[in-house]
């Protein structure tokens, strides 16, 4: 369970930060949430799709890291096994928050239950004299760059829904040869027919807003869901293997 509070020098002068390429934490959230700047780095490995936000029902992006609710295949263990990771992965264990309406200023959170954190390890959070490191002030700028991208994100799915060029989609997979099946439901992508009818107007304008680059690298990313669907069906079958031998 996280516990999210404000960094504050008095509360967390000794902290320190345990540089880790553990992402296990994620090993039960099958989707991941993802912003723009990972539409162009992940789009080789994983799908690259939308869902709606339950609580406020608008869409987010998010890349498929396993077809069962509750799992994701490549965060059961280390080291995580593919070449490229989403932006929000390097966040731990911090967060931020926008705290005035234009976006400018931002209060930096810390998960003070995050296995990250150490008073004897890792590197220093605060100097002896109460201020911020070179290594603090390089995460800052990484968290205020993530959460710009994370707004920068949010308005261009607004668009896109606005268009409506979103559609859904029932993802099913079957593999052989025992014909196992694997659903998803409740993602949605692109209209590829609605976005090759586009008028010359709106395309250009998508295009102005670096758009269009963005909606084929989605496109082409749903060709990984056969490379999903492999490493997923690899994965049940050695459970079910393990489950065997364990209750024989």
């Amino acid at each position: 369970m996280s516990k999210f509070v404000p960094l504050a020098k008095d509360q967390h002068a000794k902290l320190r930060v345990i540089q880790s390429g553990d992402y296990t934490r994620f090993r039960q959230q099958n989707l991941i949430p993802v912003v723009v700047r990972d539409f162009f780095t992940l789009s080789a490995e994983f799908p690259l799709v939308f869902v709606t936000n339950e609580s406020s029902e608008d869409f987010m992006p998010v890349a498929i890291m396993g077809l069962q609710e509750g799992m994701n295949i490549y965060c059961q263990e280390e080291p995580f096994p593919a070449q490229v990771i989403p932006v929000g992965f390097g966040n731990a264990p911090f967060a931020i928050t926008a705290t005035d309406e234009k976006r400018e200023q931002f209060a930096v959170l810390v998960d003070e239950e995050s296995p990250l954190l150490s008073e004897n390890e890792g590197e220093r959070v605060f100097t002896d004299d109460g201020e911020k490191t070179e290594y603090m002030e390089a995460r800052v700028e990484g968290l205020v760059q993530a959460a710009q991208q994370h707004h920068q994100t949010q308005e261009i799915t607004k668009y896109l829904a606005e268009k409506s060029l979103l559609t859904t989609q029932q993802v099913r997979l079957q593999h052989r040869p025992d014909g196992r099946l694997y659903n998803i439901d409740g993602i949605y992508v692109v209209d590829e027919q609605k976005f090759n009818e586009l008028s010359d107007e709106d395309f250009l304008d998508m295009r102005s807003r670096g758009l269009v680059a963005l909606v084929y690298a989605h496109l082409n990313s749903l060709q990984q869901l056969r490379r999903v669907s492999e490493r997923q069906y690899t994965a049940d079958k050695r459970a079910g293997e393990t489950e065997s031998e364990e209750s024989s």
